[in-house]
């Protein structure tokens, strides 16, 4: 029979020990290091900060170190220790010239990362990202071209403008919206023409900035002087009908969300699906309508004035805010953001002006709607349509079908909603169908950089 000593198990004991001891500062010192990601294209710096994050899954961070190196050395950006335990870190670094002492040019970033080996008393795993980037701290040039500007509240505006060869993003800003501009209207790549809306539920006074950034991040922005023209609102109550809530209401509520609310007398809560269509759902429904409107064409497709639904007698207005009542109690307030125009029961209804489909669906409280993009921004909107004569990728001129005038959606009369958006913001679509308006406020300020500016046709 096999014996064993004591200095054998001894032995055994010891080696077991030693494993235990080797899968331990193996999993301390982990296989992997840390991870480094930048929250967008570095390759050309300037002053604006940029985001890096970093991220150690196993013992955490021990520390960071960010810098640029370039002929005349090495310009440290960032340098941070960390405690015990920390797994990821965000931060934002920012190049100061004039006090790292550095000019436009050409660098390399660098961004190390190490994470933590036996508790931190020994060098663990670095990452290391290296990349060669173009320095440059000048921001890019505005000049705006277009004369005075007049806008109407609610309404919509035209700045023409010319930025320097370096811009790779411009437009309008108002509020905490951005307008895009687009250039390929002028012989000159640089000018850019911008249609943006003064937001019916803006204040007075709000400043309005033609906004340049280069591929850098620098930015500059340039205030539009201007002069703001006012706009008479009308003011509505509407009382709820139980008819209304019953016939209208229920049955939406149902086809949107698939279910209908019931109270706890097991009756249906009218009102409870009342305020959820009348505002969450409108709020989505105009949602969709911006996301739609920020998707427009660089190219300007109408022709002169927009055309009103002919015969048709008008309704409720722009921007209209509605009180809403039940038993004598005010329980919603909204704004109605179009024209409702009536003539007959499932009328035709022409575009109101030459363009391309870009939606073509059921869209909640404003039942079957069709968008026509106008190009640079501008589109038009028919809803409560009975049926609809055409689809997404239509190109379509005046006059051509878009379909039928209805009762779908939110509608209780047979009628068109019109509505006229500027990159997804409603404007009065008044102005729109005005030829003279459209005349002083776009074509005269086209015609202007026209004759000023270049040498070529004048518009249309």
């Amino acid at each position: 029979m096999l014996q064993v000593s004591g200095k054998q198990i001894a032995a055994v004991f010891g080696i077991v020990l030693l494993v235990v001891a080797l899968i331990k500062v193996i999993s301390m010192a982990e296989m992997s290091p840390p991870v480094i990601s930048i929250d967008r294209d570095i390759k050309s710096i300037g002053l604006k900060p940029f985001e890096v994050t970093v991220a150690d899954k196993g013992t955490g961070l021990s520390e960071v170190r960010i810098y640029l190196l370039d002929t005349y050395g090495e310009s440290v950006l960032v340098e941070k220790e960390y405690g015990k335990g920390t797994k990821s870190d965000v931060l934002s670094v920012s190049v100061n010239p004039e006090k790292l002492g550095i000019k436009s040019g050409t660098a390399e970033l660098f961004i190390e990362a190490t994470d933590r080996f036996m508790g931190g008393m020994f060098p663990g795993k670095k990452a290391v990202f290296s990349e060669k980037v173009t320095l440059d701290f000048i921001p890019p040039e505005i000049q705006e071209l277009s004369p005075a500007l007049y806008i109407r509240h609610g309404g919509a505006g035209v700045v023409i403008y010319k930025v320097s060869e370096d811009t790779v993003s411009s437009g309008v800003e108002i509020k905490d919206l951005f307008f895009e501009g687009y250039p390929g209207y002028f012989e000159d790549p640089l000018i850019y023409i911008a249609f943006f809306a003064y937001p019916y539920n803006a204040g007075k006074g709000e400043k309005i900035e033609i906004f340049a950034a280069d591929a850098a991040g620098n930015e500059v922005r340039e205030s539009v002087y201007y002069r703001l023209l006012r706009a008479a609102y009308v003011k509505d109550e509407i009382g709820l009908s139980e008819w209304f809530l019953k016939s209208k209401v229920l049955p939406l509520f149902s086809k949107v969300y698939g279910y209908s609310p019931v109270g706890d007398d097991g009756k249906p809560d009218l009102l409870k699906a009342f305020l959820k269509i009348n505002s969450e759902t409108r709020k989505e429904n105009d949602n969709r309508i911006y996301e739609v409107g920020r998707q427009s064409g660089g190219e300007m497709l109408w022709k002169g004035k927009f055309n009103q639904l002919r015969n048709s007698k008008v309704g409720a207005t722009f921007a209209d805010h509605r009180r809403y009542l039940m038993d004598g109690n005010v329980v919603d307030n909204q704004y109605h953001l179009g024209y409702d125009l009536s003539v007959t029961k499932k009328y035709p209804v022409p575009a109101s002006n030459s363009g391309v489909v870009v939606f073509a669906e059921y869209l909640g409280i404003y039942g079957n709607t069709v968008i026509i993009d106008h190009g640079m921004g501008v589109m038009s909107l028919y809803s409560h349509l009975s049926s609809m004569d055409v689809s997404v990728g239509d190109s379509v001129g005046k006059k051509d079908s878009v379909g039928r005038t209805g009762t779908t959606g939110l509608a209780v009369g047979d009628h068109l909603h019109f509505g006229v958006y500027v990159q997804g913001v409603p404007v009065r679509p008044l102005e729109w169908w005005d030829a003279k308006w459209i005349k002083d406020n776009i074509l005269y300020k086209i015609n202007y950089v026209k004759k000023d500016f270049e040498v070529g046709e004048s518009p249309r």
